[in-house]
């Protein structure tokens, strides 16, 4: 074998070492984010950039005369509840008459492989007295989060709404 051979095999497997070792910490950086309680810091920015464009659009006179059909189309019932963020990203539940419960209990209808969810952990259910749907948190260790705040109440859940509890991120629609 040449020393030039010798060479080339001697650096094709250290540029294959590296892609190998950048797969790999990728790889770990992505699980790490999938089980992290707190949304990533790519998904924390893309939700400032979306508050500052709805804070920044101006109001034009046929902006305003559309806002009035759109806001009547936010009344009609959530037909589903879909999973946004998390490890079962772009799932979804259909929401019947019944409750949905969520944990990591098998006994749930949306059972959370997550080590930050307790076993039953919150429910989502038609609130009687407005005909609405609710969220209430079922005592869990570390909390629900509807909207950015943490709610120890049951709470009316309009759609477009993002709940997070653990590692998962949903919403009706």
């Amino acid at each position: 074998m040449t020393e030039l051979t010798f060479a080339l095999l001697k650096y094709g497997f250290l540029v294959l070492l590296w892609v190998f070792i950048w797969l790999a910490v990728r790889s770990l950086r992505q699980d790490i984010e999938t089980f992290s309680p707190r949304p990533s810091r790519s998904r924390r920015r893309r939700e400032r950039e979306v508050h500052k464009v709805k804070a920044e659009a101006p109001r034009t006179p046929a902006t305003r005369s559309t806002a009035a059909p759109a806001a009547g189309r936010h009344t009609q019932q959530p037909t589903l509840l879909v999973i946004i963020d998390g490890p079962l990203a772009g799932s979804s539940v259909p929401l019947a008459e019944s409750e949905i419960t969520l944990g990591r209990a098998a006994s749930n209808t949306v059972v959370l492989d997550d080590e930050f969810v307790s076993s039953h952990h919150a429910r989502v259910y038609i609130d009687r007295a407005s005909g609405q749907w609710a969220i209430e948190d079922l005592h869990s260790t570390n909390g629900t989060v509807v909207n950015q705040q943490r709610i120890n109440r049951p709470t009316i859940l309009p759609a477009r709404i993002p709940v997070r509890i653990g590692a998962t991120t949903f919403e009706l629609r």
